[in-house]
C-alpha cells in the first residue's frame, strides 16, 4: 500500500530496507532496484562496464549505481518518464525537442536525487573512517523538494509554474566525438547531458529564473536554433554552472494536499530582480577549462587578462561562429 505520508527527511532515515520513493518495507513479493541511470541510456552508450567517479572520488560501474526501489513505484516511473524519454532520444532532436518539458526535469531529476540517495553514506575521504559524510545535515536538507518533485510522479500532481529551467539544443554527431557525456552538480542543482544530437543544459531548482534571464538576450535565444559544435555546447554548460555558483536566491514552493494527504499541486513562485552576485571572468574562466579540458586547453589559452575570456560561439563581429557551414 502507498504511504502518503511517508517522507525519508522527516527523521533523516534513507535506508535500503525500504522503497527510496514510497517508503514501503521491501519484501521478496515487490522488491526491485532502481537503476539511477536508466539501463535504456546504459546499453545505448555502452556504459554499462564504464566507470563513473562520485564525489568523495570512488569509482562505481554505471551498472552497480542502484538504488532499493519498489514494484510499483518502479513500473510508474518506467511509464511516466522513463518510456517517453526513450522513446525521444531514439528518434533524435526533431522528436525530443517536442516532449514535455515536465517529463524531462522529472527524468533529470530521478537521475540526480539518485545520485543524492546513493552518495549519503560517502564518507570525504574514504581512506579515513573518521571523515564526516560529503553531505551535512543542513546541505542534506536543501535537496528536500527534489525529494518532492519526484514523489509528484506517483501522486500525479500537477505544477503550477515550472521549478526548474530547461534549455535544449541541438548538436551535431561526429564519429570522432563522443556521443554521450553527462555532469550533475548536486551542490549547485545543475544538470547537464549530451545524447546524440540532444544536448540539456538545466538547473533543478531555480524557479524557470535562468532560463528566463537567458531568454532575455537574442544572442543567446539564437543559439537555440543552430546546430551547435560540442565546445560550444560545453561553453554554454560552463556559463551556467558559474551562473549558478553566483545564484543567490532560495526559491520558495507551496504544496497543495487533496483529502487523502496526496500532493495536488507544487506551486513554484516566481522569483523577480536581480537573483546574481558580480561576475568574475577570470573566475569564470577556470569554470571553462574544466569544460574545455578534453579539448586540451588551459588556463592561459582561456583568459586573456583585462576581463578577456575566448569564445567559440561568436566571431569577432558578434556574428554566431558557424563550425559547419
Amino acid at each position: 500500500m502507498y504511504n502518503e505520508k511517508y517522507d525519508p527527511f522527516d527523521q533523516m532515515t534513507f535506508t535500503y530496507d525500504k522503497c527510496f520513493l514510497c517508503g514501503n518495507e521491501l519484501t521478496s513479493n515487490n522488491y526491485s532496484v532502481e537503476h539511477i541511470f536508466p539501463k535504456w541510456l546504459q546499453n545505448k552508450f555502452d556504459l554499462w562496464n564504464q566507470d563513473l567517479i562520485l564525489l568523495n572520488g570512488t569509482q562505481i560501474k554505471y551498472r552497480n549505481l542502484t538504488i532499493p526501489c519498489c514494484k510499483n513505484c518502479n513500473t510508474t516511473m518506467s511509464k511516466c518518464i522513463e518510456k517517453p524519454v526513450e522513446r525521444a532520444v531514439e528518434a533524435g532532436y526533431e522528436e525530443f525537442i517536442r516532449l514535455d518539458k515536465k517529463i524531462v526535469f522529472q527524468w533529470l531529476n530521478k537521475i540526480s536525487y539518485g545520485m543524492l540517495f546513493k552518495e549519503l553514506s560517502l564518507k570525504q575521504d574514504i581512506r579515513n573512517p573518521h571523515s564526516p559524510t560529503i553531505y551535512n545535515e543542513e546541505q542534506l536538507k536543501q535537496h528536500h523538494m527534489q525529494y518532492m518533485f519526484l514523489k509528484s510522479i506517483i501522486d500525479g500532481a500537477e505544477y503550477i509554474e515550472k521549478p526548474y529551467s530547461l534549455l535544449i539544443f541541438r548538436l551535431r554527431l561526429e564519429e570522432e566525438e563522443s556521443r554521450y557525456w553527462a555532469a550533475d552538480n548536486p551542490f549547485l542543482k545543475t544538470f547537464f547531458i549530451r545524447m546524440n544530437d540532444i544536448g540539456i543544459i538545466a538547473h533543478l531548482m531555480d524557479n524557470g529564473y535562468q532560463e528566463g534571464f537567458f531568454m532575455e538576450f537574442p544572442d543567446m535565444v539564437e543559439l537555440l536554433n543552430k546546430e551547435l559544435h560540442p565546445i560550444q555546447f560545453a561553453e554554454l554548460c560552463a556559463k551556467l554552472l558559474y551562473k549558478s555558483s553566483l545564484f543567490n536566491r532560495n526559491p520558495f514552493f507551496t504544496i497543495v494536499f487533496d483529502k487523502d494527504k496526496k500532493m495536488k499541486n507544487i506551486i513554484a513562485h516566481p522569483l523577480s530582480g536581480d537573483a546574481f552576485d558580480e561576475w568574475s571572468q577570470e573566475d569564470y574562466a577556470r569554470c571553462l577549462e574544466v569544460y574545455w579540458q578534453k579539448w586540451g586547453l588551459k588556463f592561459d589559452d582561456i583568459y586573456k587578462g583585462n576581463d578577456l575570456v575566448i569564445t567559440y560561439l561568436r566571431n569577432e563581429d558578434g556574428t554566431f561562429k558557424d563550425f559547419y557551414n
